[in-house]
């Protein structure tokens, strides 16, 4: 089984076919751009882009969108995570934490597949953790520099691409291969 993933993003990438090549299927990339439209719900977001990428390319495609959740901020900036990183910073995310018992956070990853002229499914995945108190260099975005998963005290710029690839939750890829599979 082939799956056209429409993404730029190479870790995304990584874990789409360090995923699925256990269960047989390719991972065709395709790197164009697509519209984001300004929404908090992630899910909503993905399915957009989705659609509008299985029309244009005329095929089926995978499309992925996250949100970065922060318990003690309303879950806050969620969809808007990408905007945050340039506007707010690591150093700003723990300034809105300061004094703050909760530190809870966590990722959604959706996953939206979408044939053309269709309209897309969605499958979601959690994962969770915590901010840490300070901003510990390291390699990726500023968020991977606050972001400690469930299980482990380091964080996400603090370990290895292949840890930080196996600490994301599988979850959403798992179903989207279910829904295939019962679909062929």
């Amino acid at each position: 089984m082939q799956i056209c993933y429409v993404t730029g993003n190479e870790l995304k990438l990584k874990l789409a076919k360090k995923i699925f090549k256990d269960l047989d299927v390719e991972i065709i990339q395709e790197n164009i751009d697509t519209p984001e439209i300004q929404s908090l719900d992630c899910e909503e977001v993905s399915k957009y882009s989705a659609k509008y990428a299985a029309n244009l390319l005329n095929k089926p495609v995978l499309k992925n969108d996250t949100a970065f959740c922060i318990e003690a901020l309303d879950n806050f900036p969620g969809a808007l995570a990408k905007y945050c990183e340039s506007t707010i910073g690591a150093e700003g995310y723990i300034k809105l934490l300061k004094g703050k018992e909760n530190r809870g956070a966590f990722w959604i990853e959706t996953l939206s597949y979408c044939r053309p002229n269709e309209e897309p499914i969605s499958f979601s995945s959690y994962t969770y953790g915590t901010i840490a108190t300070e901003v510990r260099e390291g390699r990726g975005h500023d968020y991977d520099k606050i972001f400690i998963p469930k299980g482990d005290n380091r964080t996400f710029s603090q370990m290895s691409e292949e840890e930080h690839i196996g600490a994301y939750s599988e979850e959403a890829y798992l179903k989207i291969y279910k829904y295939l599979k019962e679909e062929e």
